[in-house]
């Protein structure tokens, strides 16, 4: 079924670069937090710590930055083929 004006105005509002920004953020913040932490819990978990230092810990958030930057293009061009598809649900 094919997305009335109306719904399909609202999806390109949405879909602009504050939200992307918002996602982009988000993302990046998650990544370059939680990848070098679920790193950290593992090599703690098997008794491995003492080969970590800062320039390690950079560079794995570096990693996670990466990941991040990654995830929220890939959700950005996912969204964008569906409202271009049209199979996005209609909000009535």
């Amino acid at each position: 079924m094919a997305l009335s004006p109306q719904d399909k105005a609202f999806y390109e509002e949405k879909l602009g670069w504050k939200s992307f920004g918002i996602l982009y953020v988000a993302t990046v913040t998650i990544g370059a937090i939680a990848w070098p932490l679920l790193a950290y819990v593992q090599d703690w978990s098997n008794g491995t710590t003492e080969r970590w230092s800062g320039n390690v810990v950079f560079q794995v958030a570096l990693i996670g930055f990466m990941l991040g930057t990654v995830v929220s293009v890939l959700m950005y061009l996912a969204f964008k083929f569906l409202l271009e598809m049209e199979w996005l649900p209609s909000r009535r």
